[in-house]
């Protein structure tokens, strides 16, 4: 007996979740306005009001089948084309089937337009300097103030 009650009890409220989700849906839906400050402001508003009037699409809206599509002998035929094209291109391109030939010219080029930067190796007036500049900035440092207790 107990049992009907508890089968009686869900039935009720899945018919009264099922009746609330209906009425959720059937509610109409408004979407928030768009930024004025936004360049498409006007034009989003505008498609928004509208979107509830929308022209729904017919069959006669379907496009006609392109004509310049190619058949599939088409394909197949420049499928096989471009494999004879990649073969080609890997025996041309095998190992010893080509040399280098004139290097010197070209290393010869390329050492006249390369500027080789001068060798600065430091001298004992520049170890010298270096040291002053950097007693100098030692003196100048100060510590960073102690902590107060």
């Amino acid at each position: 007996m107990n049992d009907e009650t508890g089968k009686t009890v869900r039935l009720g409220v899945l018919f009264c979740g099922a009746a609330l989700g209906l009425a959720a849906c059937a509610s109409p839906f408004t979407p928030p306005p768009a930024d004025p400050s936004s360049p498409v402001a006007a034009a989003a508003n505008a498609a928004a009001k509208g979107s509830g009037h929308a022209k729904k699409p017919s069959f006669s809206d379907i496009p006609a089948i392109p004509t310049d599509v190619r058949t599939p002998v088409q394909f197949k035929k420049a499928v096989g084309a471009e494999k004879a094209a990649a073969d080609q291109l890997k025996r041309d391109t095998a190992p010893s089937t080509w040399t280098l030939s004139e290097t010197d010219a070209y290393a010869a080029k390329a050492r006249s337009v390369a500027k080789v930067p001068a060798s600065d190796i430091p001298t004992d007036a520049d170890r010298a300097e270096t040291e002053a500049f950097a007693k100098a900035a030692r003196a100048r440092a100060t510590a960073p103030p102690s902590k107060p207790q």
